[in-house]
């Protein structure tokens, strides 16, 4: 019998179906979808939240010409010091023009937060950890790994920004009161294309330079940026010398594009989105001119020794949260100060005008708005909330790191149990919390002492961003310990964002008050005026100890990653 030599025909590859290959496992760009599903319906029900309850609001408030007109004169007796946080007032008499100018900002930078997050880690992350390595071993080369990449992020940007115009122009609809207030469909489009474009634009900075300096300072370097931007935009009238650099910012570029409001600048997105596509062009080179997951560190001052030394696992952990905490505490530092030195011109403008005071004495009930104190409350609890709860989720992420970047089994392997680990460094994170508390504390003292007026109580009410925070890491701890550590981050996010909507929709939008309570920060009272809820601190508290202990009790039952 004769057996003839020869290779085996070659099978051929089975066919990957169309809907795999959008979303699921069938390309790269399908899984980088289906990943960043989360953040996509996080951040297209915090800008869709914020929308509804905005127009909500307003339609509820100045439902007759005459309160429009005193809204009027609000806004031109608004100081130069709190303008700078603001939109350009256009139109602010109806409803679209009042959503842009109060809550303009918001969107943009929302958007290209998530923009920068998911942009400087989309592709260093994956080298760092090695997994691109395996990636890059396929069929697939370095480009057309970052140009799936980078379109299933614009994808997701592009579906948010569709819900927030939708949004937008049905919110109008339902509750606009007066004539002009309906939204048309363009205008809701041309928002949203601003919104997405800031967005975009934000992102690619970071985009840009992951390749060259990693996720950590190419986001640092974009945030700074955008916030930046921003600032120096915003409060370029009021002080002449930053009108220069502020020609620089795409916020000043497109100042004058209020669709909301009935003024459209489209010619001024253009140079937005030339200038987003040269830097996705840079970063794609440079990603593929690189060697893989090769960076050259931003130079910083270094951290103290003792901070970082091996003594334990709770210093260990406390030292590499360091750094992070003190962006974050930075940052609502400077938040604070700015909204609570604006307290004094504010106050003075007021008072000269009767009407607009007897106005915001009747909008804001129980809020005595003159005061360092009244104004932090007003302006500032809800976004410091937000903000020290989402540095929570960054720190609880950095705890889970030890577990995602297999570093927990080495550490297991000296006499240390898991319960141990997990309790070392969640107090790490704590502490590293109890920083960032302390940081924003220091920036209301400033802010409340050049305004005048009594900084005790607002400065000791800040405890209670400490609490709330400590409460979300909880939260994270619990959820890590007991499922995995990969979404302990992530579940603490969720836990910040869905409170922030439930405590912010809940009342304008007439929701049952069972709803409203579920809602940790509705808990909490108004701290910085003095007014302190109990029942709120002692939930913190054991939403805090309590996840804490019950973390390290689910590290015990189950397997290591």
């Amino acid at each position: 019998m004769a057996v003839q030599a020869g290779s085996p025909p070659l099978q051929r590859a089975p066919a990957v179906p169309l809907f795999s290959r959008l979303y699921g496992f069938g390309s790269i760009y399908a899984k980088t979808i289906r990943d960043s599903r989360l953040a996509f319906i996080i951040v297209a029900g915090l800008l869709g939240g914020i929308m509804l309850t905005g127009c909500e609001a307003f339609g509820a408030a100045y439902s007759t010409p005459a309160s429009r007109l005193d809204l009027q004169n609000v806004i031109n007796n608004i100081p130069d010091a709190m303008k700078g946080l603001l939109n350009n007032p256009v139109n602010v008499q109806t409803l679209g023009g009042s959503l842009s100018w109060k809550y303009g900002p918001i969107f943009g930078l929302v958007a290209g937060l998530w923009s920068i997050v998911a942009l400087s880690g989309t592709l260093a992350t994956e080298a760092q950890r090695g997994s691109m390595d395996m990636v890059a071993a396929a069929p697939f080369g370095k480009r057309r790994i970052a140009l799936e990449k980078l379109a299933a992020h614009v994808t997701g940007m592009v579906g948010a920004m569709a819900f927030l115009a939708v949004v937008t122009w049905a919110g109008s609809a339902a509750f606009g009161t007066l004539p002009g207030d309906e939204i048309p469909l363009g205008a809701a489009i041309g928002f949203a294309v601003w919104v997405g474009l800031i967005g975009l634009v934000s992102g690619s900075v970071a985009w840009a330079l992951a390749p060259l300096v990693g996720r950590a300072g190419s986001a640092g370097v974009a945030g700074a940026v955008m916030l930046g931007g921003y600032v120096v935009s915003g409060y370029s009238t009021s002080v002449p010398v930053l009108r220069a650099p502020a020609n620089l910012t795409w916020f000043h570029w497109t100042a004058g594009h209020v669709p909301l409001a009935g003024q459209f600048d489209w010619l001024s997105l253009v140079p937005v989105a030339v200038i987003a596509i040269v830097l996705f062009g840079a970063g794609i080179v440079a990603f593929d001119r690189r060697d893989l997951g090769s960076t050259s560190a931003i130079p910083i001052p270094a951290m103290p020794g003792f901070l970082l030394g091996t003594r334990g696992p709770a210093r260990r952990a406390f030292g590499e949260r360091l750094p992070l905490a003190l962006a974050w505490g930075i940052g609502l530092a400077i938040y604070a100060a700015m909204i609570a030195a604006s307290s004094r011109s504010f106050a003075d403008e007021i008072s000269n005008s009767p009407d607009t005071s007897r106005l915001f004495t009747t909008i804001f009930k129980g809020y005595d708005i003159t005061t360092g104190g009244g104004f932090l409350q007003l302006l500032f609890a809800y976004m410091g909330y937000l903000i020290a709860g989402l540095g929570a989720a960054t720190l609880v992420n950095g705890w889970a790191s030890d577990e995602n970047g297999r570093r927990l089994e080495l550490l297991l392997a000296s006499p240390m149990g898991r319960a141990r680990w997990a309790i070392a460094g969640g107090i790490g994170v704590f502490a590293a919390i109890a920083v960032m508390t302390l940081i924003a504390m220091l920036g209301i003292a400033v802010g409340v002492a050049s305004a005048g007026g009594d900084v005790a109580t607002p400065v000791i009410g800040a405890l209670i961003l400490g609490l709330y925070a400590g409460a979300a890491a909880g939260v994270g701890f619990a959820v890590g310990g007991v499922f995995r550590n990969t979404i302990a981050g992530e579940a603490t996010a969720l836990f910040v964002v869905a409170t922030f909507l439930v405590d912010f929709l809940a009342p304008p939008l007439n929701l049952p008050d069972w709803l409203h309570q579920l809602a940790l920060s509705a808990h909490l009272g108004q701290t910085m005026i003095g007014s302190w809820d109990p029942a709120g601190v002692v939930a913190c508290l054991v939403f805090a100890i309590g996840g804490l202990t019950l973390g390290s009790i689910g590290m015990r039952r189950r397997d290591i990653a």
